[in-house]
């Protein structure tokens, strides 16, 4: 759906990797919360936002970054919505993960 932001308003860096189908999916459906979020409230909901996605590897762990800059106002929200309760149970579950959610006010 966002092919068209990719290099402009979308920017993904990181090594080639290669995952179990487990993993695959979990990351996948992480990636489509974010992006949901980032079109229904976040950086792509407007025309001036950005997402920064990058990934590297820290001594056989992944670490996954998304950065949202040029949307509104980020907020901490008042209770965990279904979202980051199925990224950080599927994180867990899936690939003995955790998920580190930070809301910075600029995103």
């Amino acid at each position: 759906h966002f092919g068209d932001l990719i290099g402009t308003r979308i920017r993904i860096t990181g090594p080639s990797l290669m995952f179990t189908p487990a993993a695959a999916q979990a990351i996948g459906l992480a990636l489509h919360e974010q992006a949901t979020n980032a079109a229904k409230y976040g950086a792509l909901s407007n025309d001036e936002g950005s997402v920064e996605i990058s990934w590297r590897l820290d001594k056989a762990k992944l670490v996954f970054d998304w950065a949202e800059r040029g949307g509104p106002t980020v907020m901490q929200p008042s209770s965990q919505g279904f979202g980051s309760v199925v990224s950080k149970t599927l994180a867990k579950t899936s690939v003995d993960g955790e998920v580190d959610l930070e809301y910075g006010p600029e995103g």
